[in-house]
């Protein structure tokens, strides 16, 4: 009775506070100026945010990115093989270098065989950068996920290395997940330290994804688990869980925990503090679903996290991940692809991420020869040190189909 009453009083609280407007008319960006990165004929590339994007010193910006034949078919237009590449621009994205790396993401197979690191990273190094890959989405299928790094800016790859048995963990066995799939999120602390952002679901089921933190103390040899962001829902532990203003019945409304949690991308703030926002989606058997972003606090270096707001819904179908990014002048600003109009969305948050502006579109007029659906988005979000904003996602137009593009702003 304890529990039901508590669930209750959190559902009147959340409806309160009512939900975000999915179909509100929404302003164009002024002064925004679009590159494109890479098109190449008879050529499909997409999906910045399951490759990750790094700023270094003076502006040079390294995104990756999957690139394969262009085909129409049921679905994303692209045939396999599937090749993870990267692209490098000396000049804060105006022009770009696209290449398929030696020693890279899937040069060792989908399940590679996993090499000892016998020495600690130096995460402080200006030039280190780290790609995750898991399992669930083009290219990869690892289930225990592995990662490579980079110690000179991306001229040279190391790995692929291991995260120990994480899926043996007790907080994750508890819960039966058996497939991690992270994309590439992570926090450094220090030069021995960094806390990194995975997730885990169940054997092959889309949508059991929840969310939780690691952290690495000794350089990258060993990992433990920090804490749940999302943790899988479990009827005896509903107490731990809020629930999600969806629908004006909040007794419609699921847990936080019903839902997938995947995709992040985590910011330490000048406060110390860990702001995560991630992608969302609650499944209805025989209705539309819900897909939308959220964002989450924590003030105890990633071991315990509180919802802090609903920060955008992402459209139908799948929805969008979201960038983030902190600007000069401390406020976030996220960025997603934004499905039912075919656009690219950002907007902004002054307080931590409470609350938030309402979107402006960076980047429109989607067109595909199929029309099937609207392929795109999956943006990776930098600052440059003049302090514009650069935001890369994949897009697709009449004149450049399925491609990947850059676009620049004064935020």
């Amino acid at each position: 009775m304890k529990n039901i009453i508590y669930v209750f009083l959190i559902i009147l609280i959340t409806s309160c506070k009512g939900q975000l407007p999915e179909n509100e008319k929404t302003e164009k960006l002024k002064d925004v100026n679009h590159y494109i990165v890479y098109q190449s004929e008879g050529r499909f590339a997409g999906w910045p945010a399951n490759n990750a994007a790094f700023m270094f010193d003076n502006n040079e910006i390294l995104v990756g990115f999957t690139e394969g034949s262009y085909i129409l078919d049921e679905g994303h237009n692209i045939g396999m093989p599937y090749t993870s590449w990267l692209a490098n621009s000396s000049d804060g994205g105006k022009n770009w270098k696209c290449y398929d790396p030696e020693n890279y993401v899937g040069d060792f197979g989908d399940i590679p065989t996993l090499k000892t690191l016998d020495k600690a990273i130096d995460f402080s190094n200006p030039e280190f950068a780290m790609r995750i890959v898991g399992i669930g989405y083009h290219g990869s299928n690892d289930p225990n996920a592995h990662f490579f790094y980079t110690k000179d800016a991306g001229s040279n790859w190391f790995g692929p290395f291991g995260f120990g048995d994480l899926l043996n963990t007790p907080e994750i066995k508890k819960y039966g997940l058996d497939e991690l799939t992270p994309r590439t999120d992570y926090v450094i602390m220090d030069k021995n330290e960094c806390l990194i952002f995975l997730s885990a679901r169940k054997k092959g089921v889309f949508g059991t994804d929840r969310l939780f933190c690691v952290k690495t103390s000794d350089g990258g040899i060993n990992f433990d688990f920090s804490g749940w962001v999302i943790k899988p829902y479990v009827e005896e532990e509903i107490e731990d869980s809020i629930t999600v203003a969806l629908y004006n019945d909040p007794h419609k409304n699921p847990l936080s925990t019903q839902c997938r949690a995947v995709m992040s991308q985590t910011l330490k703030l000048q406060n110390g503090k860990l702001i995560s926002v991630m992608r969302r989606k609650f499944e209805i058997k025989g209705g539309s679903d819900k897909n939308w972003i959220d964002a989450y606090m924590s003030e105890d270096s990633g071991k315990n996290w509180q919802f802090q707001s609903q920060v955008a819904f992402t459209g139908p179908g799948n929805g969008n991940p979201p960038a983030m990014a902190l600007c000069s002048d401390g406020r976030l600003c996220v960025i997603y692809g934004e499905r039912k109009n075919g656009t690219i969305q950002a907007l902004y948050s002054s307080d931590d991420g409470m609350n938030w502006t309402d979107p402006v579109i960076v980047m429109d007029g989607f067109w595909s020869e199929d029309m099937e659906y609207n392929d795109l988005g999956y943006p990776r979000l930098l600052q440059r040190s003049d302090g514009k904003l650069v935001a890369i996602y994949y897009y697709s137009t009449k004149k450049h189909l399925h491609h990947i593009r850059a676009s620049i702003w004064e935020p």
